[in-house]
């Protein structure tokens, strides 16, 4: 027996006993990847045991959403369990907001507050399920690292106006040393002022500037006392007095906060060609001085100096009928502008610039979609045969199937 043809409704509302209205929705990313230049049978050497082979399947993202709805009100509740480090379940976002007026267009005034996706420029705020390339430019990966931070945000539109004020604790959850967790008392402010204009042919610009400044936290060190050092000199695994070595004790070193700050700018055009369907051409470039959290590490107190970040991205996509998608995308991402090196007694300008060119083709059906994406990446931090430092490539085919129900 066929099942109630409402049940085929993916979207389904109901009302609960306190008079909410709810949809539920679940979007699944499976990866495969067959081919990565940096894939290797052995665990990291750095001590952590991680294993250091990229050619796997894993769950990129299992995501289930509750949205609510009452009168002006509304809230959300996303749940992600994933592999790509091993099983992980965690909380994706979870907000509750007010909006006026309440109805499905834009609204002039939504104040919201809890975990959110980052509401700065136009990409870090774009959910999983509506990103056409796999993954965010390695810029953003690298100033907003998971997307996600806990604040407070309002945003609207007026006309042709869009805006957005937040105040976010500024530790996402992807930190690579405070994964969410907020080490500093001060907020991370930052905004953005764009615009939405409508053009001939069913087609749009949309364009924004976003900034945001903040703290973050060089972590302090505790005492130690003074202690004994034994060096085996003569390899006789007999302790001598002279093999003896005094190792003095420090005092603390307090914990330091320093600012940080960034501008972004994007830009995007889409237009909707008959035959086709819809395209879009897209930019966005951010300029940042000590964010980095998620890549190269940005901690001015350490390196006695304020790190300078530049990153973009270009991308061009085009559906190809109803059920066909193609797309390219170049980032660049340098993440020390200033970076230097001791080269014998001399100090050489070096360069931690991370470049990707993607190519991008999907097949898709209903709420199905199956995307192949090649990475042409480079990394900064190779070595040659000699030792010396060098740009290796580190290419990689991911093959992904992903379903929304």
């Amino acid at each position: 027996m066929d099942p109630p043809a409402d049940l085929h409704d993916t979207h389904r509302p109901t009302v609960t006993t306190l008079g909410w209205t709810t949809v539920l929705d679940a979007f699944v990313q499976i990866d495969a990847v067959p081919y990565s230049q940096h894939s290797l049978d052995e665990v990291d050497p750095a001590g952590t045991g991680a294993p250091l082979n990229e050619e796997s399947f894993t769950i990129r993202h299992g995501f289930f959403r509750i949205e609510a709805k009452r009168e002006n009100y509304f809230a959300e509740l996303e749940l992600d369990g994933n592999t790509v480090k091993g099983p992980a379940a965690r909380i994706q976002t979870s907000q509750v907001g007010w909006r006026y007026p309440d109805d499905d267009g834009d609204a002039l005034v939504r104040a919201r507050a809890g975990l959110m996706l980052i509401p700065f420029g136009a990409l870090v705020p774009t959910n999983a399920r509506y990103r056409s390339f796999m993954e965010q430019p390695t810029f953003l990966r690298a100033l907003f690292p998971g997307d996600v931070d806990a604040g407070a945000n309002v945003d609207g539109a007026y006309g042709l106006v869009r805006y957005s004020v937040s105040a976010m604790n500024g530790a996402p959850v992807g930190d690579a040393q405070w994964a969410g967790r907020d080490p500093s008392s001060s907020y991370d402010l930052m905004g953005r002022l764009g615009t939405d204009l409508p053009l001939p042919h069913r087609g749009r610009f949309v364009a924004g500037i976003s900034a945001v400044t903040g703290r973050g936290l060089h972590a302090g060190t505790p005492p130690t006392k003074d202690s004994l050092q034994w060096v085996d000199e003569n390899q006789d695994g007999i302790i001598q007095v002279t093999e003896l070595v005094d190792v003095p004790g420090s005092p603390a070193i307090p914990s330091q906060a320093f600012s940080r700050d960034a501008i972004d700018l994007d830009a995007t055009i889409h237009w909707c060609l008959a035959a086709l369907g819809h395209g879009q051409l897209q930019f966005e470039g951010a300029l940042a001085k000590n964010l980095d959290r998620g890549v190269v590490y940005a901690d001015p107190i350490a390196r006695s100096r304020d790190v300078r970040e530049l990153g973009f991205s270009l991308a061009l996509v085009q559906e190809l009928g109803p059920f066909a998608l193609a797309g390219i995308r170049y980032d660049r991402y340098d993440a020390d502008r200033d970076a230097i090196e001791q080269a014998g007694v001399a100090t050489v300008y070096t360069h931690e610039v991370f470049s990707t060119l993607s190519l991008m083709a999907s097949a898709r059906f209903r709420s199905a979609r199956l995307i192949g994406q090649y990475d042409h990446a480079t990394n900064p931090f190779g070595r040659a045969d000699n030792g010396e430092p060098t740009t290796l490539r580190a290419d990689k085919l991911t093959f992904r199937a992903q379903v929304e129900f």
